[in-house]
C-alpha cells in the first residue's frame, strides 16, 4: 500500500465565510419556546391516556420533576408555582382557562386569563416589577 503525499494536503481547499449571522435568543424567547414544548407534551401524554389508555405519566414523572427541579432553581418559588400551574392546571377536561386570581397593592383581587406563554411572561414580569416598586 502506498503511503498518501501530505504535502499538497489543503492547497485547494477553500473556506467561505458564513454570511448568515446566527440568531441569538433572548431568555423571553426561550421561556416563550419551553414552555410551549412543554405545554405540548403534558397534552400529548394525557391524550395518549384518554385514547388508547397508555400510561405515559408514570414514565415522564422523573423528567417532569427534573424539569420543575430547573424551572424552581431559576425563577424562585412564586415564579415556579404559578408556571407550574399553568402547564399542570389551567385548562381543564373541556379546554375551558381557568383564571388566575392575585392579590395586588391595597390587598385588592385581580384576575388574569394567561392564554399562551407570552402572557405568562408579561405576567409574571408584571407581578415582579410590582414587587421590586413596594420593597
Amino acid at each position: 500500500m502506498k503511503k498518501p503525499n501530505l504535502n499538497n494536503f489543503g492547497k485547494k481547499l477553500k473556506f467561505k465565510q458564513r454570511t448568515k449571522k446566527q440568531e441569538t435568543y433572548t431568555e423571553k424567547d426561550l421561556f416563550i419556546e419551553s414552555m410551549e414544548l412543554l405545554e405540548q407534551t403534558w397534552i400529548r401524554s394525557n391524550e395518549s391516556y384518554e385514547k388508547f389508555k397508555i400510561n405515559l405519566l408514570e414514565y415522564e414523572e422523573q423528567f417532569y420533576q427534573v424539569i420543575e427541579g430547573f424551572i424552581l432553581l431559576k425563577y424562585g418559588v412564586w415564579k415556579a408555582e404559578i408556571i407550574l400551574w399553568y402547564i399542570f392546571s389551567r385548562v381543564d377536561e373541556e379546554n375551558n382557562i381557568f383564571p388566575l386570581t392575585y392579590v395586588i397593592k391595597d390587598n385588592k383581587e385581580e384576575e388574569v386569563i394567561l392564554n399562551n406563554p407570552t402572557d405568562l411572561w408579561e405576567f409574571l414580569n408584571k407581578i415582579d416589577n410590582a414587587n421590586k416598586e413596594t420593597e
